[in-house]
């Protein structure tokens, strides 16, 4: 009962898609291969599929307990565990024990992020406009996108580190109080020709240059959603001087 077949395929894509990504990740560890970008973009798609799922549900109205929680679960695995275990197999492994602590902070914060969700959705409204906190499938997807702009551009010597520093950045993103837009508050149909241009170019840079515009789309996403922050904490200020900036604790 309550089980629906299509948004739940779709979820369990994705889960697929972040076993398939740590599958890579070990066969690469064994045999010394170099099968990072397949499991980059195994985790990338597997993003798109997540920010699906939930739409596919309300179109069809066939939200679920059950969908819910499997989402979740689902979440879990493709953009915590995956993610972390691809960030140690392809740079942090080289750090020792200092990599799998880097791994583990990162696992440990996509956890505690989707705990914090599932109890904000279930005690209060959830905001259309905006995710407290980096989306864990936003997090993986701008780790492995640094990670492969770091391979290509940092020593060798300096790109575990880069990797390190990266994965703990995004990892305290996804527990921290700043606030990065959902874009479920858009109505496509108010300005339907210019979010489609929008969408169509947004996919033919993608084509064209790949992991360097999805760089650029998560730098962009990342810039924004911490400038806006910035500037909404100081209206705030200047209405309330007694209103803390707190990023990492409790903010009414």
């Amino acid at each position: 009962k309550g089980v629906f077949i299509v948004p739940s395929l779709v979820t369990a894509l994705a889960l697929f898609l972040g076993f398939y990504s740590i599958i890579f990740t070990l066969q690469s560890l064994r045999t010394g291969g170099t099968l990072f970008e397949t499991a980059a973009f195994a985790l990338i798609f597997a993003g798109v599929l997540d920010n699906l799922d939930g739409r596919i549900a309300r179109l069809m109205k066939v939200e679920s307990a059950f969908g819910v929680q499997f989402d979740s679960i689902a979440d879990m695995v493709s953009f915590g565990i995956a993610p972390a275990v691809v960030a140690y197999g392809f740079g942090l492994i080289h750090l020792d024990r200092l990599g799998w602590l880097g791994a583990f902070l990162f696992l440990a914060c996509a956890r505690i992020r989707l705990a914090r969700f599932n109890v904000i959705t279930q005690s209060e409204p959830v905001s259309r406009k905006y995710f407290k906190g980096m989306s864990s499938p936003v997090a993986a997807g701008g780790l492995v996108m640094c990670m492969l702009q770091m391979q290509r551009s940092l020593d060798p010597y300096y790109y575990p580190y880069g990797v390190l520093i990266v994965t703990a950045f995004l990892a305290l993103l996804m527990v921290s109080n700043v606030r990065f837009r959902t874009f479920k508050d858009i109505e496509f149909k108010k300005h339907p020709i210019q979010y489609f241009l929008l969408i169509v170019m947004a996919i033919a840079s993608i084509f064209a240059f790949r992991e360097d515009a999805l760089f650029v789309i998560f730098l962009i996403y990342l810039t924004f959603g911490l400038f806006e922050e910035l500037v909404l904490f100081r209206r705030r200020r200047k209405s309330d001087p007694n209103v803390p900036f707190l990023p990492f604790g409790d903010r009414d």
